[in-house]
């Protein structure tokens, strides 16, 4: 039996997604958003929360998927290179163990997602989920823009 890493599942649309969990701080419900106007379009805005600003990112919008109204959203917090980010998904589920021969390599074109995007794509029974790699999803110019932002309103 190889290494078995555990996922915080989530949704997007119809499909189900997977993050390390160390990589997740918290899963919040909707918070009061702060919008900024000159942000990229995937930004939501930002949100004070206990005392840090976080950048509330749209996971949804920033891999174009389509928006969710069901009312469901939940924001998993997670730390990129020392930058607090939100990314708001259609739902956070469960945690999930995953042994490391469950992976397999990301194949191009998988949900329509860039694959530098893709750590892989676990096979559980009748599931698919497809693993992110967070760090990636946004670009370092991307990263530092948010930098900005949270120094310019703490």
């Amino acid at each position: 039996m190889g290494t078995m890493n555990q996922f915080i599942v989530f949704k997007l649309a119809s499909e189900e997604f997977g993050v390390e969990i160390n990589k997740v701080q918290e899963i919040l419900k909707p918070q009061p958003v702060t919008k900024l106007p000159q942000a990229a379009g995937f930004i939501e805005g930002i949100t004070n929360l206990r005392g840090d600003i976080i950048t509330i990112i749209d996971l949804r919008k920033r891999l174009d998927f389509p928006l969710n109204d069901q009312g469901e959203d939940r924001i998993l917090v997670v730390k990129i290179n020392d930058i607090d980010v939100g990314f708001v998904v259609d739902d956070a589920s469960e945690v999930i163990r995953i042994e490391e021969e469950q992976i397999a390599a990301p194949k191009k074109g998988i949900a329509g997602i860039k694959t530098e995007y893709l750590e892989g794509i676990a096979k559980l029974k009748e599931r698919l989920i497809i693993i992110l790699d967070l760090d990636k999803i946004l670009s370092t110019e991307d990263q530092i823009k948010i930098e900005e932002i949270a120094e310019n309103h703490q």
